[in-house]
C-alpha cells in the first residue's frame, strides 16, 4: 500500500490526482479502462474515500476520466495531443453537470468570503 504524506507538502487528494493522471498520460490505463471504487483505491493508497473523490473530481474536470452513475469511473478516450474527446453515450451531460456542480461549490465559498471582506470594510467581522 502507498501512502501520501509528510514528504510531499500537498494535499493527499492533489498526489492521488497526479498519480493517476501520470498513469493515464504514461498509457499505463488505456482509454475505456475502468479505475478500481472509490473504496478500493482509498484502501490501495491509504487515504479516506473523500480524498479519493476529491481526486476523482479533479480528473472528471481536467477530462481524463468519465463517471457513469452506478457505473463507476473510467479513462477518457483522448485526441493525441488535445483534451479529452468524449464518447457518445451522454458524456457530455455529464461532465457539464459536474463542472456546473463545482461552479456552484466555488461561487458559495466566493459569496462566504465576500461577506467576510464587506465585514471587515466595515470594521465587524460577519460570520
Amino acid at each position: 500500500m502507498q501512502t501520501f504524506g509528510a514528504d510531499d507538502p500537498r494535499p493527499a487528494y492533489l498526489q492521488l490526482a497526479d498519480k493517476i493522471r501520470s498513469e493515464i498520460d504514461s498509457g499505463a490505463r488505456p482509454p475505456g479502462d475502468q479505475l478500481p471504487t472509490h473504496r478500493e483505491l482509498a484502501d490501495q493508497h491509504g487515504v479516506a474515500v473523500e480524498t479519493v473523490k476529491r481526486a476523482l473530481g479533479l480528473l472528471r474536470t481536467s477530462g481524463h476520466i468519465v463517471s457513469r452513475q452506478g457505473k463507476g469511473s473510467f479513462v477518457s478516450e483522448r485526441a493525441e495531443d488535445g483534451p479529452a474527446v468524449l464518447s457518445q453515450n451522454g458524456d457530455v451531460a455529464e461532465l457539464l453537470a459536474s463542472v456546473k456542480a463545482e461552479l456552484s461549490q466555488v461561487r458559495r465559498r466566493l459569496d462566504v468570503i465576500e461577506t467576510r471582506l464587506d465585514g471587515l470594510g466595515s470594521g465587524t467581522d460577519a460570520r
